[in-house]
């Protein structure tokens, strides 16, 4: 808070703080705040996964292969 801002008498409230605690940001039916369920934590990206009533893509992120890196080097220098 500035100067200005007491002397106004004006406020800028403060933001939630999770300090090291992930369930501090949690919201009750509010799947975008706080901590996510596992099913969506584990999601693929292309999969779609609906939380209390909520529908939305799954983490952003490369999607899982069941191949080594050093097998999709060799598989893009192929092509």
């Amino acid at each position: 808070m500035g100067f200005l801002d007491r002397i106004l008498g004006r406020s800028r409230g403060s933001a939630a703080k999770q300090e090291a605690d992930p369930d501090a940001l949690e919201r009750a039916e509010d799947p975008r705040g706080g901590l996510q369920s596992h099913e969506y934590r584990t999601a693929d990206p292309r999969d779609v996964v609906e939380e209390g009533g909520t529908v939305m893509s799954g983490p952003a992120g490369a999607p899982q292969e069941d191949t080594t890196p050093d097998e999709r080097r060799e598989e893009q220098q192929d092509s």
